[in-house]
């Protein structure tokens, strides 16, 4: 009897062992099974905010964590490109607008980029000429604004680590170089193939390539205008006007300058304004740039407004005008040249307008936004000869109200078109002394159908500063398949030793004995 009651004691430790086992080794499958963070991130992330003059956009980019030469290969993953309505500077009042403009597209971007890499991926704002213009006149304003938006970023789970260079006023110095970045990169000029977007195409291994000769590039925004390309020789560039970039393992110098107060609304501004100076302050005025049948009416806070233009004091608020529209190519050509220094002091020559140095353009050019909305409004190609844009401009000048109201576009649009096309004549023709022996010029919104603009080559170039390692999180897959493994086991273990214990308590149960009967 004591023989199998010590049987039945081991067999209940057997198959409590094995009961216990069998318990884990379940649990830890089901956990490592459904864990969403038991690898290494191979792919590096970046979140860039554009705050642009009439609009804030969101970009989230991703590259593999290796570079090739030094420099990433990003690719757009997701876009966003109205997380506030109209432009930072155009609030400064309203901070809690910014605030929460920017907290729903940052609510996205923690849904776009995967959770184990949200403290490992850098938030970036760059705010542009509407924000320059802000500084020069209301410096108080722009601090606060900034100081909202470096608040927000903070309380994301995202890197901030540097807030005064992750969250700036960009120069146009800088708006114009990444604007040239992202349109070689895009191009395949730089000496990489981009990423397309795809997952294959992301975490497949690139080669570098031969650099290609790289293009120019155009961008015409809401308060600025900015030029960049290589010259022929940058040697005789002065230095402060050259910018130079190592991607992807080569040198470049790029001669690149931002025209503030030059962009679409700033000029359409200061134009309006010169007619109504022109006309002796009357306050009814002929708009030659207009369709005839067409008149409207603007305030003097709308015409004069710092820093690009200012007007009598006692006009700047109350004063009202009616402008009559005129269909005249002519004197709209010549009403927007006279917005133009030509003949200012040129201390290093060659010069553009306001003596500004600018090397003669080389190479080709893309023109992107106001560039290529313009030249598709008038109904160009993409690709237009010099004597065609300049025929389509002028011909679109001499459109009625009538007959532009049986054009497709929105209607707001379509009165912009023809000032900004004659606008773009001069500025291209006469400005930037392009002519038919160098006019090789796209107006395009896209290369390799991705949107144009500054913030993939800010995240370009970034990607030089950034650690070439990603952070591991949680197990790498090779260790994953070994725990599971050791899990199949553990559970295996258990389950024998449950069916050896039942089996051993089936040994220690005494014999059971029947009465004979007599």
């Amino acid at each position: 009897m004591a023989i199998h009651g010590g049987l039945r004691v081991f067999a209940k430790l057997i198959i409590v062992t094995g009961a216990t086992l069998l318990l884990l080794g379940i649990i830890g499958l089901v956990v490592v099974a459904h864990s969403n963070d038991h690898y290494c991130g191979k792919q590096g992330y970046g979140v860039v905010f554009d705050a642009g003059s009439s609009h804030t956009s969101m970009a989230i980019y991703q590259w593999l964590g290796e570079t090739t030469n030094g420099t990433g290969i990003a690719s757009e993953v997701a876009y966003i490109s109205d997380c506030t309505e109209d432009g930072i500077a155009t609030r400064p009042d309203d901070q809690e607008a910014i605030a929460a403009g920017l907290g729903q597209c940052l609510n996205t971007a923690k849904l776009a980029v995967p959770d184990f890499s949200h403290e490992y991926t850098p938030v970036y704002l760059g705010a542009t000429a509407g924000m320059r213009m802000l500084a020069e006149t209301f410096p108080t304003k722009t601090d606060t604004i900034m100081k909202t938006i470096r608040k927000t970023l903070a309380d994301s789970p995202f890197s901030f680590e540097d807030e005064q260079k992750q969250a700036r006023i960009l120069t146009g110095q800088s708006e114009g170089k990444d604007g040239w970045v992202s349109a070689n990169y895009l191009a395949g000029n730089l000496g990489v193939v981009p990423a397309s977007g795809s997952k294959s195409s992301i975490f497949s291994p690139r080669k570098p390539i031969p650099p290609r000769p790289t293009f120019g590039a155009l961008d015409f925004g809401g308060a600025s205008l900015q030029i960049s390309f290589i010259p022929e020789d940058p040697s005789s560039v002065p230095t402060s006007n050259l910018v130079k970039l190592r991607l992807y393992g080569t040198d470049y110098q790029v001669y690149t300058h931002s025209y503030l107060c030059y962009g679409a609304n700033e000029i359409r501004r200061r134009f309006e304004a010169s007619l109504v100076k022109n006309s002796g302050y009357s306050s009814v005025l002929s708009n030659p740039c207009s369709p005839s049948g067409y008149s409207y009416t603007v305030s003097g806070a709308d015409i004069w407004k710092a820093p690009c233009s200012s007007g009598p004091a006692d006009m700047m608020d109350d004063a009202i005008f009616t402008l009559n529209g005129t269909s005249d190519p002519d004197g709209c050509y010549n009403a927007t040249k006279r917005l133009f220094d030509f003949g200012a002091p040129c201390a290093e020559p060659p010069c553009s307008i306001d003596g500004v140095h600018s090397p003669l353009p080389f190479g080709s050019f893309k023109a992107f936004n106001g560039f290529a909305y313009t030249s598709n409004g008038v109904g160009l190609s993409s690709t237009p000869t010099l004597p065609a844009f300049l025929n389509k401009t002028r011909e679109y000048c001499t459109l009625t109200i009538d007959e532009l109201n049986r054009l497709p576009e929105q209607f707001k649009f379509k009165l912009r078109f023809c000032f900004q096309g004659m606008y773009i004549r001069i500025i291209l023709l006469e400005a930037f002394k392009f002519e038919e022996s160098n006019w090789d010029m796209e107006f395009t919104l896209k290369v390799n159908n991705v949107q144009l603009g500054w913030s993939l080559g800010y995240m370009v170039d970034a990607t030089n500063r950034l650690p070439e390692e990603r952070p591991c999180v949680g197990l790498l897959q090779a260790n994953m398949i070994g725990l599971l493994f050791m899990l199949v086991m553990i559970s295996l273990l258990g389950l024998l030793l449950v069916v050896l214990g039942v089996k051993i308590s089936g040994m220690a149960s005494p014999p059971s004995y029947q009465a004979e009967v007599v």
